[in-house]
Parts: structure tokens; C-alpha cells; sequence
């Protein structure tokens, strides 16, 4: 382990020939490319050709941490993974917290570069300097929870860190996820459908090495007179008491509450999920991630008549939003179950819920009925036909094996193309962009697909008080991508921004590597990072006509609410952003924007 705070070592596996390797990682690729998520846009960039098919053995999965991992910053416990995706056919990277990114820090890598295909299940297990490929015959076919007890048990030691797939992952779900630590995911963009082709069921982790850094003592200075600004930041201990369940009130009363497939933006059952609700019927402890000073994450359980006992952490607010709301939910029991029946089954929860959502909506309207449906009532509300419509996807049978390619597949087969509320094949978040439009560029911009973490710009929008406006949204949302871009590959969690600010991050880079860099500098590094991943997807073929958001949102007024009557001019929206990243009319950044980029290459 090095003395500025990188292990200097990157891991690689490669499942098809049984080969481990370990390769020197230099602190300059830190510099240029900040960690995380810049790494592994380097590393997909160089390594796995745009127009591979996500699920065949040449697609690979890139994990890294960033520089901040495993130290005492605040919130560091995000580590990166990306891929190709089989869902958006795109570029892809997802985040997961908990506790497995600092674990394989401590077990002396800075990434971990799965390639190739076994051909029979196996898992890792990575025991610092010891890696080896074992069998997972014995824990292929298990879901989350069992896999990573047996994993633990085998090797004898219950704090090891796993991250694995569940049944989804195994069946090449397109929106499968790898779960860590039971409940904490890398979500978006079907990394468990990667996974599972690979014929990798689990990756386990033990480190006991410390993570040293340039200046540990100046590093202690900074994070002590942190934690006051994070006592005194009122959106910290908010979300500290409510967790992400926060959001629902103001989103709600706002109008821009994913509800019934996105056919409303607000009801007023909804108010059962508010955050106080939240904490009052269902929380009963408070679960945090490696040094987070935070502590968002909730354990709730409930007693329920149609499902006895419930117990899970969360759910989250998007869990909550497309797995609840907008599939007519109502009931914290309902909402709870479905919740834990996409954890267990290793689900994306947010791509998921647009899926049940969207079959819900065409039963309602005759487009499926009972005898398609495997004689499910799919109405709006009816949590126990969700819950067996998860397990359907999980396992492709029935309509669950059309939703198990995503909205955009699902919703041609049938005959309503219109009704699936996704960008890229990837389903929105929670939130409707009639209402907040900026999000509009999120979704129909984003890398990857409809992902709103990407740049969530709604609460600047409502602090702003501008968020029906469409002109200048141009501006937050390429600050707000590029900022995300140097969080991500900083590796601490987006939450912990609350009491984190840029300053005091460039301080934290430089106690931490030695070296010292400025917000020009980092700013430069991030967008050439997003445009790295822009570019791997034009040379897929991507372009502006694939920056898209479904009708609904740009022919169909908002119903009701304080949205009402909103629409989204998403041509012009896309106009002005293009000129401000520096892009031509059809989306491609120009050869100007990659020479000054340092990306002629990839052009």
C-alpha cells in the first residue's frame, strides 16, 4: 500500500482461462483521471469495444474505488463499477455505499477488472494477497440473502464483504443488480445480468491492510471541523432522521410525483410514504455506511395480515416512488413486501417498478388481460399481483420474460410503444420532468439511459424556484453532470455533499495523494470524463435521435396539481445544451471539444 492513499494495485480475473493477475496502478492515473468512475471510463474506453454485446465474455465488469476510500473522509465508501450495458445497449457505470469498496481497498486493490466467461458458476474470493476462482455450484439458484450467508460460511468468517446476484442476475435479467451486504446495490443498467453471463455468482472480500495517507494528521485537522458543518446542515439531519423518504412531501405537494405509471404527478395517498410517516410506522433503527457521518440508511419492518413479518433496510425513496407510487400503492405493507421480494431476487428496483407500472397500466387498459397476465389482476394497487409479477421477471416466465428486456421491448411486443416510461430502455426515476425540467436533460442525456443521478437538478430547480422554466436549465445540468462525475470518482457518497463542500474536497485530494489540484483542473478532468462516455456511445451509433423522452412528457399536459398543464419542449432544451457542452446539432462533441479534451483518439 502506498503513502497516498492508493493501494497502487489493480486485480484482474479472467473467468474464461482461470487466470489472476495483478497489474501496478500509478498515482498520475489518479491525477488524470481523479479515480472511480474516470478510471473505469478509461478502462471500457481501451479495453471493451462500444459495439460489444453486453452479455457475451468480452463485456467486462470494471470496479474502483477512488483516492478517498478506506480513509477518514467523509461518506468514501462509494466504489464505481462500468460496463457495457445490456439493457441501453450503451456505456454504463453504477455506484454502490456499504462496506465492500473500502473492504477491497483494505485488501490492497484499487480495482478489480472481471473478463471472459466460466464455464461453470464460481465465485472470487479475495483474501489480500490470496485470490482464487471457487465453485458456486452449491449457492447457484439462491437469492441475495442465503448467498451471501453460505458464501460466509464456507469461508468461515461473517464480516467478510459479498457482493452477489441473485436468480435476476442468473437468468441475464437486462435490469439485474449486484447486491453487497445484502441491501446495498450497484443498481442501474443490468451489472447483475453482466455478472451473471460471466457464470459469476459472487465476489468476497477480506482486507487488513491500512490505507495511508500523505498527511494524516492535516487529513484529522480538516475531517474534525467537518463534522460540526454537518451537525449544523439542516438537509443532513433531515435526511439523518427520514432518510431519502424525505423527498416524498415536498415532491409530491410539487406535483412531479412518479404515480400510476406517470399518468399523475401527486395523490393524496401518497402522504402515507412522507418521511415522517416513514419513520413513525415502519423505522427502527438507523443503519450507516462506511464513514458516513450521515447515517441515511433505515431498517423497518412491519406485521402485516397478508404477509406476516416484513423486515428489510429501506426502502430508499426511489424504492419507494417506482415500486410503490407508481404502481398505485398505497399501504406501507405492500410497499415493504415488494421492496424485499426485489432485494431478494437481486432486482433493480427502479427499472423494475417501470416495468410492473407499465404492465399495470396496460391491463387497466385491455391491452393485457388475465390470460396474458397468468391470471394476475395487474391493476393499480394490487401488491400481491406486483410481488408475483417480480418473481415472474426474475425467473422469465410469462409476460415476465418480455419485461425482463426492459420497458422499451416489453411495450413494442404488445402493442403500446407510447406507454413505456423510459430513455434508452432504462425507466425513470421518481421524478416527472413535466414538473422540474431539467430533469428532462437528465434523463434524455444521460450515458447510460433515463438515470437521474447522473445530474439530479430538481432541488435547485425548486430552491431556484424556476422549475417550470426551460431556458438557462442548459447551464445546471452540465455543472450539475460534471460535478457528479468528480464525486463519483472521488468516491464519497453524493449525500455527504451536505456538509462536503469543493473546497474542502481539493483540500481532502491533496492531504490525501500529495498532490495538489485545483477546481479548474478537476472540472477540466470531469468533462473530459463525461465526454469519454459520450463518445463511447457514438461510436455506437448514438446520436441526438436517441436523446429522447416518451410522449407523455412532450405532448401530454400534466393532469393536475400544482404541475398541471406542463409539458416538456425537449428539442429546444437539447439545442441550447448541446451548445453549452460544446457538441454539434445532433449531440457529437466536435473535433475542437476533443482536441481541447486531449480525445482526438477516440474520435
Amino acid at each position: 500500500m502506498t503513502k497516498n492513499g492508493i493501494a497502487g494495485q489493480l486485480l484482474r480475473v479472467n473467468l474464461t482461462h482461470q487466470e489472476i493477475t495483478k497489474e501496478a496502478l500509478s498515482m498520475d492515473m489518479f491525477i488524470k483521471y481523479m479515480g472511480g468512475r474516470g478510471l473505469g471510463a478509461h478502462y471500457l474506453t481501451k479495453e471493451v469495444d462500444p459495439k460489444t454485446d453486453g452479455l457475451s465474455p468480452e463485456n467486462k465488469l470494471i470496479f474502483f474505488n477512488g483516492p478517498f476510500s478506506g480513509t477518514m473522509v467523509p461518506g468514501n465508501n462509494k466504489i464505481n463499477v462500468t460496463f457495457k450495458s445490456p439493457l441501453s445497449n450503451t456505456y454504463s457505470y453504477s455506484l454502490c455505499g456499504g462496506h465492500f469498496g473500502p473492504e477491497l481497498k483494505f485488501a490492497g486493490y484499487d480495482g478489480l477488472i472481471i473478463e471472459g466467461k466460466s464455464e461453470k458458476p464460481v465465485y472470487l474470493w479475495i483474501d489480500n494477497d490470496q485470490v482464487e476462482i471457487r465453485s458456486a455450484e452449491k449457492v447457484w439458484g439462491k437469492k441475495i440473502a442465503d448467498t451471501d450467508h453460505l458464501v460466509k460460511e464456507e469461508l468461515g468468517d461473517v464480516k467478510i464483504q459479498v457482493a452477489c446476484i441473485g436468480p435476476a442476475g442468473e437468468n441475464q435479467v437486462k435490469f439485474a443488480c449486484i447486491t453487497s451486504g445484502v441491501f446495498r446495490e450497484f443498481g442501474r443498467g443490468g451489472c447483475g445480468a453482466v455478472m451473471g453471463s460471466k457464470n459469476l455468482k459472487a465476489i468476497a472480500v477480506r482486507g487488513s491492510q491500512d490505507v495511508e495517507v500523505a498527511d494524516p494528521e492535516g487529513l484529522m485537522e480538516l475531517v474534525e471541523g467537518l463534522y460540526p458543518i454537518f451537525k449544523k446542515s439542516a438537509k443532513a439531519q433531515i435526511r439523518r432522521i427520514e432518510g431519502t423518504n424525505e423527498l416524498v412531501d415536498d415532491i409530491n405537494n410539487a406535483g412531479f410525483m412518479c404515480t400510476k405509471n406517470f399518468t399523475e404527478g401527486v395523490s393524496e395517498k401518497n402522504k402515507e410514504f412522507e418521511g415522517p410517516v416513514f419513520r413513525e410506522k415502519v423505522v427502527f433503527n438507523d443503519v450507516s455506511c462506511y464513514a458516513c457521518p450521515i447515517g441515511c440508511g433505515k431498517n423497518s419492518a412491519i406485521v402485516s395480515t397478508k404477509y406476516g413479518e416484513v423486515k428489510l433496510e429501506g426502502p430508499e425513496f426511489e424504492t419507494l416512488g417506482l415500486l410503490g407510487t407508481n404502481c398505485g400503492l398505497t399501504q406501507w405493507e405492500d410497499v415493504l413486501h415488494v421492496s424485499a421480494v426485489c432485494d431478494a431476487l437481486g432486482l433493480d428496483s427502479i427499472s423494475a417498478g417501470g416495468c410492473v407500472s407499465l404492465a399495470m397500466e396496460c391491463f387497466e387498459k385491455g391491452i393485457l388481460t388475465v390470460k396474458d397476465t397468468h391470471d394476475l389482476e395487474l391493476n393499480f394497487g394490487n401488491g400481491t399481483a406486483e410481488a408475483e409479477l417480480l418473481e415472474m421477471i426474475a425467473y422469465r416466465k410469462g409476460i415476465g420474460a418480455d419485461l425482463a428486456e426492459g420497458p422499451a421491448y416489453a411495450a413494442r411486443k404488445w402493442g403500446a410503444p407510447d406507454l413505456a416510461i423510459h430513455s434508452k430502455n432504462m425507466s425513470f426515476a421518481a421524478y416527472d420532468p413535466r414538473g422540474v425540467k431539467g430533469m428532462a436533460l437528465t434523463y434524455a442525456t444521460s450515458p447510460k439511459g433515463a438515470h437521474h443521478m447522473v445530474a439530479p437538478v430538481f432541488g435547485g430547480e425548486m430552491a431556484a424556484g424556476n422549475r417550470f422554466e426551460e431556458n438557462g436549465k442548459e447551464n445546471l445540468v452540465r455543472n450539475t453532470q460534471l460535478n457528479f462525475v468528480t464525486v463519483d470518482s472521488l468516491g464519497f457518497c453524493a449525500t455527504c455533499q451536505n456538509g462536503f463542500s469543493r473546497p474542502n474536497q481539493l483540500k481532502a485530494f491533496k492531504l490525501v495523494t500529495g498532490y495538489e489540484l485545483t477546481e479548474e483542473k478537476l472540472l477540466y478532468n470531469a468533462e473530459r470524463v463525461f465526454n469519454m462516455e459520450r463518445m463511447y456511445n457514438v461510436r455506437n451509433g448514438f446520436s441526438r435521435k436517441d436523446d429522447t423522452l416518451p410522449k407523455r412528457f412532450t405532448q401530454v399536459p400534466m393532469p393536475s396539481g400544482e404541475s398541471k398543464g406542463q409539458v416538456v419542449n425537449l428539442e429546444a432544451l437539447l439545442d441550447h445544451y448541446y451548445a453549452a457542452m460544446g457538441w454539434n446539432k445532433e449531440g457529437i462533441p466536435t473535433e475542437e471539444k476533443l482536441r481541447t479534451l486531449e480525445l482526438s483518439e477516440i474520435n
